[in-house]
């Protein structure tokens, strides 16, 4: 082995010898995979010429390391001694196998094998080439959690603190040679920025330890430009200088005097015709030259222009109306534990976003790293910033100045290393946080007006450029099973007029948010750094409550029945006017906070199979199809109306001839019409024409699609149509509402029995609240709605709710349910058309159909009398069944449980048959179509002879779930 090595005669390395003596609480497995490759440094080549523009030495690759939980390296000087393990940059120490070992398997979001809180320090050598002689040196460190110090040979230059932009270090001169560089790296919590915000929450990517992006040594001349900044008629040029002494530049033809210590200039600055819209987003390129006596430096900028603005309740670009679509990034990576920094990554992840019709993406409490707006610029996507703060378990802003300066300084930073990007739309000063945040507002106003700044501290012209609203306005929730409605029916008096007449547009607050079950196929993709203890441990509670062999099934079920909703609340707002747009949480899986189940797309972006992107697009888009229906259950004797409307925000107006159709399962057309010719402006909501079809000739129960076309756009919503007739002779069949002793002398004769079991008795108490996620409150509020005590009479059945969970039962105290899965083919239900999942026409049947009380601070949306029922229907616990006992329609119970529910299921009694349906279809059945449907299917079956019931529960067991 060679002593050292040469590059032009420069000496690059000599060996280091490691001692791996002391091995603290490293993990053995990563001391044994580096051991092979900490025995030197490895070799950095210079990128650039030597025409006096900026060079650069790629940092990365392995550096030695040690951590230092004890806190003592500053004491003891390690940035004077050689550290004693290796590991690989960019990354995290944890992601490299070090850390403390975590024996704790969480319940509630994803774990880290590996956790490191403190500090943990970096060290390579590096040797400075000869032909950087006289030049400034500056190390480029992207994306440190959060604090840094660095030391140049032993010589300390300070100390670095941002979760958002990239740390800088100022070298100055440095003689070229051998040097070794020194980095201490601090994630401790410093500041109260909240411990739920998505820069640092163990929920999400977690508080790692490390430098995750580009790590550089780069060289200028000692009169260099700074940065520049691209406005729409004018430049902003930062130029250094450390000669001491003042220098004559010039810099496009300008010519100036540059004084100690830089300065700021602006320039004339004509943008191409070219403006960057999501339709085309036009990217130049521009360089500026600068000469100053013996030195030069050039800088290469990307840029776009676009003129982003708000009027009449709408946001604009390029003067044009736009409407906002798109979900919130939570920083989700369980692979690495940390965002992607590449261009690539980011590309792919906007594409699979545009598939589905989104232009927009809202980062919760963090702040994306550079790789992201390239990414959005090229593919014409809007981006929402936020500064790495929700007050949560936190101080309000303005109750601690450390920790809002760190913001205030955050948020310059933010603007100075990204504001060039036109897909840098929007900034926001954290997430759902009090206090007095329009002080950030206005400063960062103050400095870069590209961008536009969400009201903090009240929804008013003078506090910021839009509003973001959630639970005031309806923003989390359905109005129930009809399409007439649209965010302002949902908002208060006070509100509605305010937000409709005001140059100010709304953006929907989180809109979505509902739950599904997991799909337990996903778990083997966590192979990186965070480990699915938590699905795990869902899967084991299935398995143990004998259902395993249906999870692909409530899977699927509760996932598109959730997609159902998704597409209700989206065009709810697309029938808004005039509105912002909408952020949907989420379009993926959410494994934290108690696991939120709530995406179509899995933790890792990937389809669930639930729904495609191009069937996604018909009501996600920049033009669609919408339409104004008062309800989806009819009879024969009733004809079908509806209000055509398109949403039109492409890029040019269009003259189109609406069509519309209905038809049953089978594509059998029962009534088609054509409206008017319209011309279609782009930017607004347009009323197409009235639909009127008669139901008169649909003779049997049915299933139908209306579907309603202009252009190349469509969309289509289903309709359920019942004849108007009287339920069936009961025959010798017994319909009981108690489980008497008179009902069970009937089944032991030998009788058919169908039993309507109350829905207002035997029922465990849901009690309202937060749930034990929130660690500033009790366990004991959400375990009694997790786990309930064992069945007993009274206590046998948890309440119906047609609505799935909000987000997690972790979370918020809920019913906690997931919809229904049921055999479409089951005799039960011949009558009744229905698909494997819950779909509008089993809104009524098992109530709680509207948001109102989805969820404990849904207060504000009580003000509404949206209809909704309760009390409608129950689910029976059947845990105490066999494992091969299956309902003939379960309702899907939460993952966080898993009980086995029933809502109608069937059994022998000794020689008697007996049907339970734990639904009221009796109060007020004149006026619920669907209900007496249901019952004249289950009489039809029930008295039937088709009605042979294979399975037969203990006598003492129906007695348990049936009797109060």
């Amino acid at each position: 082995m060679c002593s050292h090595l040469r590059i032009n005669n420069d000496i690059i390395i000599k060996p280091i010898v490691c001692d791996f003596s002391d091995s603290g609480s490293h993990s053995y497995l990563a001391l044994m995979k580096n051991k092979k490759v900490c025995w030197f440094a490895l070799l950095f080549f210079c990128i650039g010429n030597s025409n006096g523009f900026s060079q650069s030495l790629s940092l990365a690759g392995y550096w030695n390391f040690k951590m230092d939980s004890g806190n003592k390296g500053l004491s003891e000087r390690w940035f004077d001694q050689i550290l004693s393990y290796s590991i690989a940059l960019p990354g995290s120490c944890e992601q490299a196998g070090f850390g403390i070992k975590n024996n704790v398997k969480d319940k509630d979001r994803l774990t880290r094998p590996f956790k490191y809180e403190g500090k943990a320090w970096y060290q390579k050598t590096i040797i400075i080439p000869s032909s950087w002689s006289g030049k400034r040196l500056e190390l480029f460190l992207e994306r440190c959690h959060w604090e840094s110090a660095v030391w140049l040979d032993g010589k300390p230059f300070g100390i670095r603190e941002s979760l958002s932009s990239p740390h800088r270090y100022d070298f100055g001169y440095v003689e070229p040679g051998l040097h070794r560089i020194t980095i201490c790296i601090d994630n401790t919590y410093k500041l109260p920025i909240g411990p739920w915000g998505f820069a640092i929450t163990e929920d999400t990517q977690g508080n790692w330890n490390g430098i995750i992006g580009q790590i550089a040594l780069l060289a200028t001349d000692p009169v260099w430009i700074r940065d520049v900044q691209v406005y729409k008629n004018h430049l902003q040029v930062r130029i250094g200088n450390i000669t001491g002494k003042p220098v004559q530049a010039a810099i496009s033809g300008q010519h100036m005097e540059i004084p100690i210590n830089g300065t700021t200039i602006d320039l004339p600055f004509a943008h191409p015709a070219n403006s960057w819209s999501e339709f085309s987003p036009a990217l130049d390129t521009l360089t500026l030259k600068l000469e100053a006596a013996e030195y030069a430096d050039q800088k290469t900028i990307v840029y776009g222009v676009r003129e982003l603005g708000t009027k009449n309740g709408q946001f604009t670009v390029n003067g044009k109306p736009v409407i906002i679509r798109g979900p919130v990034n939570e920083c989700i990576y369980p692979l690495t534990g940390y965002p992607p920094m590449d261009k690539g990554s980011w590309l792919k992840l906007f594409k699979i976003c545009a598939s589905y019709g989104f232009n927009f993406m809202r980062f919760n409490s963090w702040c994306p790293p550079e790789a992201s707006f390239e990414a959005a610029d090229e593919m014409g996507f809007l981006l929402q910033v936020e500064l790495p703060f929700w007050s949560m378990d936190a101080p309000a802003y303005g109750e601690d100045p450390p920790r809002d300066q760190f913001l205030e300084n955050e948020l310059y930073a933010i603007l100075r290393d990204y504001g060039n990007h036109p897909s840098f739309g929007f900034m926001a000063m954290g997430n759902e946080s009090p206090g007095p945040m329009d002080v950030l507002v206005h400063k960062g106003k103050a400095v870069d007006s590209r961008m536009l700044y969400r009201c903090q501290d009240g929804d008013t012209i003078t506090k910021g450029d839009y509003a973001e609203r959630g639970t005031e306005i309806g923003q989390r929730g359905v109005k129930g099973p009809r399409t007439d409605w649209n965010r302002w029916t949902l908002t208060p008096d006070s509100l509605t007029a305010s937000y409709q007449h005001s140059a100010m547009p709304v953006m929907a607050h989180e809109v979505g948010q509902w739950g599904s079950y997991p799909d337990f196929s996903q778990i083997a993709k966590f192979t990186g750094v965070l480990k699915p203890y938590n699905y795990e441990r869902f899967h084991q509670s299935l398995v143990d409550h004998h259902m395993e062999y249906l999870a692909k099934d409530f899977a699927m079920a509760s996932g598109q029945f959730a997609v159902s909703i998704y597409k209700d609340e989206i065009e709810g707002c697309l029938r808004t006017y005039p509105h912002g747009g909408f952020q949907i949480v989420e379009a993926r899986d959410f494994p934290g906070e108690g696991g939120a189940i709530i995406g179509w797309l899995d933790a890792f972006w990937d389809s669930k199979g639930l729904i495609s992107p191009k069937e996604f697009r018909r009501f996600c888009g920049p033009t669609v199809c919408l339409l104004e229906m008062p309800k989806r259950i009819y009879t024969n004797e009733e004809s079908f109306v509806a209000a055509a409307e398109i949403a039109h925000y492409g890029q040019n107006d269009l003259a189109l001839q609406p069509t519309w159709k209905i038809e049953n399962e089978k594509g059998i057309l029962i009534a088609t019409g054509i409206l008017p010719i319209n011309k279609i402006p782009a930017g607004k909501l347009t009323k197409l024409g009235g639909i009127k079809a008669s139901l008169k000739e649909i003779r049997e129960p049915a299933r139908l699609m209306v579907t309603l076309s202009a252009g190349t756009c469509s969309n289509s919503w289903n309709i359920w149509v019942y004849p108007q007739t009287p339920p069936p002779a009961a025959g010798k069949l017994k319909i009981a509402y108690a489980f008497n002793e008179e009902t069970r002398q009937a089944l032991l004769k030998g009788e058919n029995v169908l039993l309507f079991s109350s829905p207002r008795q035997g029922l465990n108490e849901i009690k309202p609240g937060f749930g034990y996620c929130f660690g500033w409150l009790s366990d004991s509020l959400a375990k009694d709605n997790i786990q309930f005590p064992p069945v007993q009479k009274g206590r046998s059945a948890i309440p119906g709710s047609f609505l799935p969970a909000f987000w997690s039962m972790r979370l918020f105290n809920q019913i906690g349910t997931l919809g229904i899965l049921c055999d479409p083919k089951h005799p039960a239900l011949e009558a009744f058309p229905t698909e494997q999942h819950s779909d509008w026409e089993w809104a009524d049947i098992i109530g709680r159909y509207t948001s109102e009380q989805s969820y404990e601070i849904s207060t504000d949306m009580r003000k509404h009398p949206w209809g909704d029922v309760y009390d409608r229907s129950k689910a029976i616990i059947l845990n105490e069944t066999a494992p091969g006992f299956r309902p003939i329609v379960q309702v899907i119970d939460n993952y966080e449980r898993n009980y086995k529910l029933g809502l109608i299921f069937e059994t022998r009694v000794g020689k008697g048959n007996l049907l339970v349906c734990a639904a009221d279809l009796d109060t007020d059945a004149d006026t619920r179509p669907a209900a007496r449907q249901l019952k004249k299917s289950l009489i039809q079956y029930a008295s039937g002879r088709k009605f042979n019931p294979q399975d037969e529960l203990p006598m003492a067991l129906l007695e348990k779930i049936l009797t109060y």
